[in-house]
């Protein structure tokens, strides 16, 4: 038994992916896009492999770049998987530094309509490469040598995580906007109502390190937030005084775990 084709005429595979039958045309002249073959009837016909080009086309076409770069991209030295691949890892770190720069615009936004206070040096970018590289080196001199192989081993967990380090980050967001709503409502560092929250917390800090966060860990992290004032400045801009209760409450939630244990 013959195994079917699937075939997708050129009018059908505009349907499919949202562009227009005469850009497909183009493509197909200039030579960035190939159909499979040619049909009796004249028309172009396409399959598996020319739809997954042009998925990689719009991949790289979405982020600006010219018909030209698209065409040395794909002709390169490199394959498909090994290009999809970096074009990822490059949107993760967009995605990355997008989620830093809506922290700072919500942040400057509630300064000014005069609901939360902004120091001079937070008006600025979030985190760079640059400053994470420092940041990096502070955890190192800090830490001792050792820390810079749990760096190592951090990046490679957080690369294999789904969503990689954006995805990181949303969770990150979501958690810290449940403490910063529970710290609001009053509730104290102590209260076992935030339990599932600080669990929650732990779990993602354990997906980041590649490895247990246990009670030491947490309480440990709880200490670096305060020891650094990259973190005291964000947990500021999160709600005033949050960089105090926030390490109060993961060293209270690490004594439960403790006991427990």
């Amino acid at each position: 038994m013959k195994t079917r084709i699937e075939e997708y005429s050129v009018g059908q595979l505009a349907r499919l992916a949202g562009v227009s039958v005469r850009t497909l045309h183009h493509y197909d002249d200039i030579g960035l896009l190939k159909p499979a073959h040619i049909g009796a009837n004249g028309y172009r016909l396409y399959r598996r492999d020319e739809l997954l080009r042009l998925q990689e086309i719009m991949f790289y076409r979405d982020v600006g770049m010219s018909l030209d770069e698209v065409a040395r991209l794909l002709d390169g030295p490199a394959n498909a998987v090994e290009r999809l691949i970096l074009h990822r890892d490059r949107l993760q770190e967009t995605s990355a530094r997008t989620a830093g720069m809506i922290d700072t615009l919500n942040a400057t936004i509630a300064h000014l309509k005069g609901e939360r206070d902004m120091e001079t040096n937070d008006l600025y970018t979030p985190f760079s490469t640059r400053q994470q590289a420092e940041y990096e080196n502070w955890l190192v001199d800090e830490y001792g040598p050792d820390m810079a192989a749990s760096i190592a081993v951090s990046k490679a967990a957080v690369e294999r995580l789904p969503d990689g380090m954006a995805g990181a980050m949303q969770r990150l967001r979501d958690i810290e906007a449940r403490l910063v709503a529970a710290y609001e409502a009053g509730s104290s560092p102590e209260t076992e109502d935030i339990h599932p929250v600080l669990e929650s917390h732990r779990a993602l800090m354990a997906d980041m390190w590649g490895r247990d966060c246990c009670a030491d860990g947490f309480a440990g992290l709880a200490d670096m937030y305060v020891s650094h004032p990259d973190f005291i400045a964000r947990y500021e801009r999160l709600s005033p005084k949050f960089s105090n209760w926030l390490p109060a409450a993961m060293k209270a939630h690490a004594d439960r775990l403790r006991n427990k244990g």
